[in-house]
């Protein structure tokens, strides 16, 4: 990403550097679990680099989204954070069939953590 966008977002939102990247870290983790569908895929998810490469560029066409919205719009610090989480926010609705067909799908793993697990019942 480029540098120039995120300083710009952290001056509109008056973010430090380490909570910006909380944030962005905390997008990659929650589309990652929200196309895993099991913790060995997410796990898979996390650290493939292509992955990571193809969110970060679609979270910076959202976040350039956010900046064109804020010339428009007067700002007040209150609405921005909401602007920018809707701005954001839209990552979560692609997904890249292509990309994530390349990815070794481990269901064995995922289903020994379930099946050696003891399943109790509560009376």
């Amino acid at each position: 990403m480029k540098a120039t966008t995120q300083n710009q977002i952290q001056d509109y939102l008056q973010w430090s550097s380490e909570k910006y990247e909380d944030r962005l870290l905390l997008s990659v983790m929650k589309w990652c679990q929200h196309y895993g569908q099991c913790p060995s895929i997410v796990q898979q998810l996390l650290a493939n680099s292509q992955v990571n490469q193809w969110f970060m560029r679609e979270h910076h066409k959202c976040e350039l989204q956010f900046l064109k919205i804020v010339d428009v719009v007067p700002p007040k610090h209150d609405q921005l954070q909401a602007h920018y989480k809707a701005c954001t926010a839209q990552v979560m609705a692609i997904y890249p069939k292509a990309l994530l067909a390349k990815i070794k799908r481990n269901k064995d793993f995922s289903n020994l953590i379930v099946t050696h697990t003891p399943v109790y019942y509560a009376n």
